[in-house]
């Protein structure tokens, strides 16, 4: 049964629903709300992480990664609906999993409660103990589990080095700049890079081989049996930080995927795992988007995935490649709130009409000519009819 996902009161987000391919590709305007999106499913699938504690993060609550900085928030107030606290947050996927989640302020304190189960935690204190009130709690829920990944949202291409915010290329080159949890798939923030790339080594291998053949750039990357990168320049090692960046982000995200089907195969996650991806085409090299898509192609078959992108090129590779795919174009409605409507593909291949072409088209055009639906008030709103 495919899945659906509806959010409410959320950020930028009055109310949106919307059904999910194996692909959900996320398209629009900046400022539109798509992030926005991808912060509130990431939310709700956070809490699935107690599960394998004690497996994943040395059942000690501080190796997780904060949730605030995954779904970018300092208080939790944040992230209602213009910080509207008399309507609840509500989160909810329909379809093999169902999962409600819902948070509302209550006396003077947020409530969180999952499928009508009191969740005791306020989305940002870690302790340094296995957590065991919110384990014992996460592990009679339905099991639905995401992660965000995004190499800009974390800041991964920064110079310097400290506890939650590190360079990829620092954390990669130093084991000091390092953490070893979580074991077995590769955190958002890129924290366990080293560690998870010994279990993949392949991924370095595979995009060695590309630099050399296809760009014929004598560039070498040479991972160490610590998992430490070394990068060699014509024989010679060179600073990471002086390396092109597209390299770090395509190691980011191709080894993100990897790990994330070891990860779902690891735990009995199939399609029960979704993996959020920011951009994941940002500043990299056109010719690495072939790598990234074919990735993309294996991870779906195990993983759902929803996918932010400003670039037409990778759309339409994608699109050419999968068959269980959406397309949403995210906008601001005539409220001003987040809204998505799904692209009618056939109606665009009817018309001759590419990705890139509607990225360059006006809101009210798209919206007119191309949603799958489009209801009276954007008619309204947009001139559309």
């Amino acid at each position: 049964m495919p899945y659906k996902a509806e959010i409410e009161n959320f950020k930028s987000i009055k109310r949106i629903n919307f059904e999910l391919g194996d692909l959900t590709i996320l398209i629009g305007p900046p400022g539109s709300g798509k992030s926005n999106i991808l912060d509130a499913l990431a939310i709700a699938g956070y809490v699935n992480r107690f599960r394998f504690l004690d497996k994943e993060y040395g059942n000690n609550g501080t190796n997780l990664e904060p949730p605030y900085i995954i779904g970018r928030y300092l208080e939790i107030y944040q992230l209602f609906r213009y910080s509207d606290l008399t309507n609840p947050i509500k989160i909810h996927f329909s379809g093999d999993v169902d999962f409600n989640y819902e948070i509302s302020y209550v006396s003077g304190a947020p409530r969180i409660v999952i499928n009508e189960k009191m969740l005791n935690w306020d989305l940002k204190t870690l302790r340094s103990d296995p957590m065991s009130e919110i384990q014992s709690l996460v592990k009679t829920l339905p099991i639905l589990e995401t992660r965000l990944y995004g190499f800009d949202r974390y800041s991964l291409s920064t110079t310097y080095c400290a506890p939650n915010f590190c360079g990829l290329q620092l954390r990669l080159s130093n084991l000091s700049n390092a953490r070893s949890f979580p074991a077995s798939i590769l955190s958002e923030i890129g924290w366990n890079a080293p560690y998870i790339i010994r279990r993949h080594r392949e991924v370095i291998s595979e995009i060695d081989d590309f630099l050399a053949k296809n760009l014929g750039m004598n560039i070498e990357i040479v991972v160490r049996k610590t998992g430490e990168m070394l990068i060699l320049d014509n024989k010679t090692e060179v600073d990471a930080v002086g390396v092109s960046e597209s390299i770090f982000r395509m190691i980011y995200n191709v080894l993100a995927l990897r790990s994330s089907l070891f990860y779902t195969k690891l735990y009995g996650l199939e399609k029960k795992f979704f993996i959020l991806l920011e951009e994941p085409e940002a500043h990299i090299f056109p010719y690495f988007l072939d790598i990234l898509t074919d990735e993309i192609v294996k991870a779906i078959e195990n993983v759902n995935m929803i996918i932010t992108t400003h670039n037409p090129l990778f759309a339409s590779k994608l699109c050419d490649k999968i068959k269980n795919l959406k397309i949403y174009y995210v906008h601001r409605n005539y409220e001003g709130f987040t809204d998505v409507k799904e692209l009618d593909i056939e109606k665009l291949a009817e018309d001759v009409v590419s990705i890139e072409e509607i990225m360059f088209k006006n809101p009210s055009e798209i919206l007119r000519k191309y949603a799958v639906e489009v209801s009276k008030h954007e008619k309204r709103s947009y001139g559309a009819g």
